[in-house]
């Protein structure tokens, strides 16, 4: 599913009817529209065999940074509980009392600082990726750094699509939920059952006698981030890789350990921090 992207309610070129059928055609299960400021779709519900959840962004600015936090999931109206001049932590406990979840939108591109990223509190995921961010899409080094300071995110992929030309089904949430339900993929993702991907599949994740391994699509490449500057056998290589392992290095300190799968085309997936 796609936890992030808008329409002509706020900043997006297409309808939120149009957006629908844009993500209903390439095989969603699910979707969260997130216009600014406003929830354009108010309740979860079924658009065909895609499910539709609640959602909203909330936008703050600063100086030399920015705070972008998604909602989606709310049960009820959030925006009599919103008060902007309070700042984001605000928003995170509004979209809570309201049944949602939050995540951290695109930090890399926000330029968010290492103060910011330890000091919000109750946040469901952040966005390792963001399509639409272009130029700074990619947010893993900081969220590493926040992880090696002990505020490991879980991890997301998200579209946020505002243009359409592309960036639409470039990056996306897989949820292990047991029904396609608002309540269910809720349930799924407090547990940490979920991961971002651009095409790649993690099938399994296992931490077990000293070493974590994961089992995935084919891939060329595997790589364990942690926050050890450097460490032996972080980088797995070669030709259709379905399964690879990380001796871990709890002598050395390591706190947190999570995998990146990367594919022939260059795609990722991206598994959440494992605390050690």
């Amino acid at each position: 599913g796609n936890l992030h992207c808008h329409t002509t309610r706020s900043d997006g070129v297409k309808t939120p009817e149009e957006a629908i059928e844009n993500y209903r055609n390439l095989g969603y299960d699910f979707l969260a529209i997130t216009d600014h400021r406003r929830v354009t779709v108010p309740e979860c519900r079924m658009a065909g065999r895609m499910l539709l959840l609640p959602g909203i962004e909330l936008d703050y600015s600063y100086v030399g940074e920015m705070v972008h936090i998604v909602g989606f999931g709310m049960a009820e109206n959030i925006l009599p509980k919103l008060a902007y001049e309070a700042g984001p932590q605000n928003g995170v406990d509004a979209i809570r009392a309201c049944g949602g979840r939050a995540i951290l939108a695109h930090p890399h591109w926000s330029l968010n600082t290492l103060a910011t990223l330890t000091a919000i509190r109750d946040i469901s995921a952040a966005e390792i990726y963001n399509s639409m961010s272009y130029l700074r899409p990619d947010s893993a080094n900081i969220l590493d750094v926040a992880s090696a300071h002990g505020r490991r995110y879980p991890l997301v992929a998200s579209d946020d699509t505002h243009a359409y030309e592309g960036e639409q089904g470039m990056s996306y949430t897989m949820v292990q939920a047991e029904t396609l339900t608002c309540e269910a993929i809720k349930a799924a993702m407090d547990q940490g059952l979920f991961y971002a991907s651009q095409g790649p599949r993690i099938e399994q994740l296992s931490l077990a006698e000293g070493q974590l391994t994961v089992l995935c699509s084919p891939a060329n490449r595997v790589y364990f981030h942690s926050n050890l500057v450097w460490s032996p056998g972080r980088a797995v290589i070669g030709n259709g890789l379905t399964k690879a392992s990380y001796p871990l290095q709890r002598e050395l300190g390591e706190r947190f350990v999570r995998c990146q799968v990367i594919d022939a085309q260059g795609k990722s997936a991206w598994s959440s921090p494992i605390a050690l």
